[in-house]
């Protein structure tokens, strides 16, 4: 609140002159009562008054009125602030206003304030849904997701997941490629396809055909629309050798205009993905990039790898797109029953979608902290139960981080930005 100390200091005379106007009427009053005979009682003056602020005495003595330091006393100003803080029993280390507030005009404000910018408190059950969800997560991820494929991690056996068995049965998918997808082999032939280092020129080491689609961005699911597409309309493949180097190669394919691109990259992707070693999970190609150090020992001599090489035994080891999408199991149970509660919580007391529009800050931090508990669920379960095998990482549990960090950050600073723009505005209304 603006604090005008002149003003306070002005008014004091101000009152004065008016009191002295009040009392000159009074005496009056008085005389004319005395002359038609009415018997007064005698006139008791006003209490002993303090000198007024100005320096000017009263005519009279008036009310009390405490003395205020003048500008250049700020310190005892300080003193008599702190003086009457304690007369009050007021701790100014505590928030202040629960402490001169009735208990219902704080209840009403709460409300007030619950029903303009929405109530993001959690209670009980909001933290019992959260956890639950996380807890159920990760332990669909240790119980159905595992691994993909039986396998040998440093002479210990492993079962892969029964669901990712399923997607990446031989016999199945040789049925679903020759009915679905092997027309389409012929009809999207691409630059970016080299299956061998001597294919690229000697150019991309480490290139053989159970990892060409890894160590090529143009079959990624989701890189592969920006680096498969620039390639076809430049004829060029664009790879990440064994040693993490970005390399583009000139292929002998004529460019093409950017919608043939598009049309041929599609057909080109779905060709690829029931085949035996099939598609890399979206984005897991940069993993290669720069032979940045990992957790991981791949080899019973403890030494840690690069991601390069990690990624590289991922793929070969049945990390594939079809894994992938086992593993999006995970964060959709997380988002499945955060938001059925949500929205079923919201119905049972009545809830608008309005109400539910400016309540969304608390639905996206339930979900960053429900992701955040299987995320550390994966961890824990690759490092303890699978003997840090990186196959056992969901990876898509971790991408599913990312989104919900950013929803929560959106959401957090809108909310903000509407709390202080109508801060602003009551501002306004009261100086006005």
């Amino acid at each position: 609140m603006d604090f005008d100390l002149k003003d306070v200091l002005e008014r004091e005379p101000r009152v004065s002159d008016t009191l002295d106007e009040v009392e000159s009427e009074f005496d009056a009053v008085r005389a004319r009562l005395r002359a038609m005979g009415a018997s007064l009682s005698a006139h008791r003056p006003w209490p002993d008054a303090v000198t007024a602020v100005s320096g000017e005495p009263p005519s009279h003595l008036r009310y009390a009125v405490p003395a205020v330091p003048t500008e250049d006393d700020f310190d005892h100003l300080v003193t008599l602030a702190e003086a009457r803080l304690d007369l009050l029993g007021l701790d100014l280390t505590r928030d202040p206003l629960p402490q001169v507030l009735p208990t219902s005009q704080i209840a009403d404000s709460l409300r007030g304030y619950a029903g303009e910018h929405g109530d993001i408190s959690w209670d009980r059950t909001d933290w019992m849904v959260v956890v639950s969800a996380g807890v159920l997560a990760t332990l669909l991820d240790v119980i159905l997701v595992r691994i993909p494929q039986d396998s040998t991690f440093l002479g210990k056996k492993y079962t892969g997941s029964p669901l990712t068995r399923w997607l990446q049965d031989r016999d199945r998918a040789r049925a679903i490629h020759n009915q679905f997808f092997k027309g389409f082999e012929k009809l999207a032939k691409v630059p970016y396809d080299a299956a061998t280092t001597k294919a690229t020129g000697g150019l991309v080491s480490g290139m053989r055909p159970a990892t060409h689609r890894l160590q090529s961005l143009g079959h990624d699911p989701a890189l592969g629309f920006l680096f498969g597409v620039a390639d076809l309309m430049r004829g060029t493949g664009t790879y990440i050798d064994k040693a993490g180097r970005l390399v583009q190669v000139a292929a002998n394919a004529a460019p093409v205009d950017l919608i043939t691109s598009l049309i041929t990259h599609m057909r080109h992707l779905l060709s690829d993905v029931y085949t035996p070693a099939g598609l890399q999970p979206p984005f897991f190609s940069l993993l290669q990039l720069g032979r940045v150090d990992s957790p991981f020992a791949l080899g019973p001599s403890g030494v840690e790898v690069p991601w390069t090489d990690v990624a590289r035994y991922m793929y070969t080891n049945g990390y594939d797109l079809r894994h992938f999408f086992t593993m999006g199991i995970t964060p959709g149970v997380v988002t499945a029953i955060i938001r059925g509660y949500w929205l079923l919580n919201s119905y049972a007391t009545g809830g608008s979608a309005a109400q539910r529009k400016v309540e969304h800050a608390k639905l996206t931090s339930m979900l960053l902290l429900g992701h955040a508990i299987a995320a550390s669920g994966t961890l824990l379960k690759t490092g303890l139960l699978f003997g840090v095998n990186p196959v056992a990482l969901n990876y898509n549990q971790i991408l599913a981080m990312a989104p919900a960090t950013i929803a929560w950050l959106k959401e957090a600073i809108a909310r903000d930005h509407r709390i202080n723009h109508a801060l602003e505005k009551e501002w306004e209304s009261l100086r006005t």
